[in-house]
């Protein structure tokens, strides 16, 4: 039903267009600078107002303290000049080896400033950094540091034994090569919070110190540099701020007939073209695009409007939740973040991958967007490598049941250049970038004028796809019954095999109660159009147990389920919004958290994702266990510990 949609936009997405928009918010974003954030914010909105569309740029906090659900935004930092200059050993300047307004990545974001005139250090090359051990038997007060590891891992143990700062030639672990074979390029470090709590960056309070990047090639040579002399000093000049400012969200719109919405979503304010200004390009160009087929006449208005909302990264996406509450409460009945997209992939080794929703938030639209890339696929002669991957983590979050967002992800990553100064447009392709816009365009539009109609194939794609996963379970079951050589453990059980099925079909069950939702004045009807879909299902299921039950010449006898006491009579009930980053748990209490959770088998996000305020404790320990995998998982000791920290509150029956 998607393909008058998808011919008609087409002809209409740029690429080119898209690479523009995506080097104009690059050129802004690569400084790290919370001022040239502001900036790029102020580009988007400008650019959407420019092609005609509703626009609006509204303020978030950042100021270090400001919690939304369980993410802190972190403070603001602008800086304007960083130098760091190697000595003779005479004192003299030798030559410069990092300047910020050269090499934005050689200063690592959110380090101090110097005192005005800098600091002179002697440098001590160092093994590790991260752990207190890394220090034994090596003086390093008023020194500063050399190590091949990130600064965001030395900081608090480097200033906790005197160090004046650090200097790293580490290369991040996205990056799909080895450092030497990436000479010349930086790392994108920025110092992380004391404990990893709320979110990444500097949170109020937390440890200051400064930092250097440099490439392979000047690690190699500063490090002879030192063997050959014996000592080398550095002097250091810094000029930078840290402080509790404001970020800008950028958000433009094709208003629809109602007040229902589609969203496109994602981040700002990375250092890369792929990571991430280039899911934002491609959104604006989708709107610009859309906008001037429905000026045309060539697409009708439809139904709902069709927003981007573009913010940093999941810390600023949970701040528009709640402070934007005009916005998501109800209003967005669907949506598709754009995280990295549109790169060489014979230059960034990374596939397109789908990042489709938790399955408690099962969902048409990852069948649709499946659907409509694979079309796509076949009906272009550009070879775009995808596949399709579990739920992961990044502005896809509003996925999660408490914010109650159906949204898959776009996203490619990790690559060749990720978290890099060589993460610049040239990596990007046209061709791909006006693909993908081409398959978000179809995506987002067909959603927004999606009626009754629509809504009941969607349910047959939806039943379609469950049809297909209960087959291919029960076929793997048999396969692995007949594997020579097999180790019996890893065959599994007949009852085994059911429960896998009856998850299954809970987990489409949901998707397919979903659904009317596109179509809230037919929801009666289209509910009783989904009631037989949802039994074929459920037949489907019986039919393929007692399949796997004869073609392995067992007994189709069904387990019996074990009665928890305790478990069956408590339901828990989300108290905040959003997915958990830890930010409640104590860091003295951390260890043994995580000790409790690898104890008894604890999937946290998954649990937390099926805890709607109705499943009781045993129910979600099932689901859990469906979901991921894993087998006697126990989840009493987990909610009792979330309500300590108040995550959740416990209901006893």
């Amino acid at each position: 039903m998607f393909k008058h949609v998808l011919e008609v936009v087409k002809p209409q997405v740029s690429g080119t267009n898209a690479l523009d928009i995506i080097s104009h918010i690059h050129d802004l974003d690569r400084w790290s600078s919370f001022d040239k954030y502001r900036q790029s914010s102020r580009y988007c909105f400008k650019k959407m107002k420019q092609y005609g569309l509703e626009a609006e740029l509204f303020p978030i906090p950042a100021d270090g303290e400001a919690m939304h659900g369980d993410w802190i935004m972190p403070r603001a930092w602008d800086a304007k000049e960083a130098t760091l200059t190697v000595l003779k050993p005479d004192g003299s300047a030798d030559f410069t080896l990092c300047r910020y307004t050269q090499a934005p990545c050689s200063l690592v974001m959110y380090s101090k400033a110097t005192s005005p005139g800098g600091v002179t250090a002697e440098i001590v090359v160092l093994e590790g950094g991260s752990k207190a051990e890394d220090y034994e038997g090596v003086q390093v007060h008023g020194k500063v540091i050399l190590t091949d590891q990130s600064p965001r891992d030395v900081k608090l143990e480097a200033v906790k034994h005197g160090a004046v700062g650090i200097i790293s030639d580490h290369l991040s672990w996205g990056a799909c090569r080895p450092p030497l074979e990436l000479p010349e390029t930086l790392a994108w470090v920025s110092f992380d919070s004391d404990y990893r709590h709320g979110g990444w960056g500097i949170k109020k309070g937390d440890t200051q110190c400064w930092g250097f990047m440099l490439t392979p090639r000047q690690g190699y040579e500063l490090r002879k540099l030192i063997k050959q002399q014996g000592s080398v000093s550095v002097h250091a000049e810094i000029d930078s701020r840290l402080y509790g400012g404001k970020l800008e969200v950028a958000t433009g719109w094709i208003p629809g007939r109602s007040r229902e919405e589609v969203l496109m979503n994602g981040h700002l304010h990375e250092v890369g073209a792929i990571d991430n200004a280039s899911g934002a390009g491609v959104a604006i160009e989708v709107l610009r695009a859309l906008n001037e087929l429905i000026d045309a006449g060539k697409l009708k208005r439809p139904k709902r409007g069709i927003r981007m909302l573009f913010t940093y990264e999941c810390m600023g996406t949970m701040a528009a939740v709640v402070r934007r509450r005009d916005l998501f409460a109800r209003n967005i009945v669907a949506a598709l973040t754009m995280d990295c997209v549109g790169g060489r992939e014979s230059l960034t080794k990374a596939p397109l991958s789908v990042w489709q929703n938790p399955h408690a938030q099962t969902s048409y639209t990852d069948t649709l967007l499946k659907r409509i890339m694979t079309h796509l696929a076949a009906e272009e002669e550009l070879l775009v490598s995808t596949k399709y991957v579990d739920y992961g983590g990044a502005d896809n979050i509003i996925a999660d049941p408490t914010i109650n967002i159906p949204c898959p992800a776009l996203i490619e990553c990790p690559y060749t250049d990720y978290h890099t100064s060589t993460d610049t447009p040239d990596k990007l392709d046209p061709d791909k970038l006006a693909w993908i816009g081409t398959a978000a365009a179809t995506y987002v539009y067909f959603i927004a004028n999606a009626g009754a109609n629509e809504a009941r194939w969607l349910a047959a794609e939806l039943a379609g796809e469950a049809h297909a996963a209960v087959v291919r379970e029960t076929n793997e079951y048999v396969a692995r019954h007949y594997a020579a050589g097999a180790p019996e453990a890893d065959k599994g059980t007949l009852g085994d095999l059911w429960r896998s099925l009856a998850y299954l079909q809970y987990r489409y069950d949901i998707g397919l109660d979903a659904v009317p939702r596109l179509a809230k004045r037919q929801a009666k009807p289209l509910r009783e159009a989904v009631k037989p879909l949802k039994h074929q299902l459920a037949a489907a299921v019986e039919q393929g147990f007692e399949r796997a039950a004869k073609a392995t010449g067992s007994v189709p006898r069904k387990p019996r389920k074990v009665r928890k006491r305790q478990a069956s009579g408590v339901v828990p009930k989300r108290v905040v919004i959003g997915p958990s980053c830890n930010s409640r748990i104590p860091r003295d209490e951390q260890e043994a958290w995580e000790e409790m959770c690898k104890r008894n088998n604890v999937a946290a996000s998954s649990a937390l994702f099926w805890a709607d305020g109705q499943r009781t404790v045993a129910e979600i320990e099932e689901l859990v266990e469906g979901e991921s995998g894993r087998r006697d998982v126990r989840l009493m000791e987990f909610f009792e510990a979330m309500e300590k920290y108040g995550y959740v509150k416990l209901l006893h029956g």
